[in-house]
């Protein structure tokens, strides 16, 4: 995905934006707090599916026929509850649809729009692991109890297939929506007037409100030394000390701006297929949002 890199202007300049167009950032609000429930939502149904998945191999594994159905009665429990908050996360893409749609933010609503049309479809794939699931629960035949089970697999695969189709359109809705219509520092100012990065990190840090850190013992990173991420107007922000070689203590520190709240989800906690190592995620996720500072 290509990242188009955002200004930030001289802090003055950032109040009198808030000030003149406070309407129409809090209708971009609006439809960044619905991808964020959205996305909250799918981070739910995410880890009832993985509980599910384990049910299934726990069924292949179990002696007897009522402990395959037992099993399977269980991972049914899940993917019920798994497609219960899909329907939630489709409601909130559903939201953020409409408030585009009264920015005039087409590329924002369409984006949205997909995103609901995908957690639609993999709700029907959940449909059909849960019938599947259910026969399994019932059945007395090996040979089919094995099918059931096959077959509620591929199911939950075609669903986690669609929901990762949908986050990434939650991400193009709130690509579009932060670009749609806004203006930037060259519309006052007359010239292009970029924070540098030091007074940058030191507003963030002084004024945003921190979400979270990971500490070098958490990362276990030749280079990574400490990952911070700030909220500030809406916005995630991201401040990393990387140490300058492999066995130092020194290190470097640089400021992201503007992370998607499911990149720095998917960074911090891993998403579906991803790495276990945080510096693979951390260019996988945060890397490509530099911020425009000198």
């Amino acid at each position: 995905m290509k990242i188009v890199m955002r200004e930030y202007p001289k802090v003055i300049l950032v109040l009198c934006l808030l000030i003149s167009f406070s309407g129409m950032y809090s209708q971009v609000s609006d439809v960044t707090e619905a991808i964020e429930e959205s996305y909250e939502n799918y981070q739910d149904a995410f880890k009832k599916l993985k509980n599910a998945r384990s049910y299934i191999s726990d069924a292949f594994n179990a002696e007897s026929i009522s402990g395959v159905q037992s099993y399977a009665n269980y991972a049914e429990s899940e993917v019920s509850s798994a497609k219960r908050y899909l329907g939630y996360a489709e409601d909130e893409a559903d939201d953020a649809e409409t408030e585009a749609g009264y920015l005039n933010c087409y590329d924002a609503e369409n984006a949205a729009e997909d995103a609901e049309d995908y957690f639609y479809d993999a709700k029907r794939n959940l449909s059909n692991a849960e019938s599947s699931l259910s026969s399994a629960s019932y059945t007395s035949d090996a040979d089919y109890l094995s099918d059931y089970l096959n077959e509620a697999n591929n199911y939950i695969n075609q669903a986690l297939n669609n929901m990762g189709y949908a986050v990434d359109e939650l991400n193009n809705t709130l690509k579009y929506i932060r670009s749609c219509g806004v203006p930037t520092s060259n519309s006052y100012s007359g010239t292009s007037q970029t924070a540098s990065c030091e007074d940058l990190l030191s507003y963030i840090q002084d004024n945003g409100y921190r979400k979270s850190k990971l500490s070098s013992y958490t990362l276990d990173s030749s280079w990574l030394y400490e990952v911070t991420a700030y909220t500030y107007d809406y916005d995630i922000y991201v401040i990393a000390k990387i140490k300058k070689s492999e066995y130092s203590y020194q290190t470097n520190t640089y400021i992201f701006c503007g992370i998607p709240s499911t990149n720095w989800s998917n960074f911090k906690n891993g998403g579906y297929g991803d790495s276990n190592s945080y510096g693979k995620r951390f260019h996988k996720y945060i890397f490509d949002y530099k911020c425009d500072c000198y």
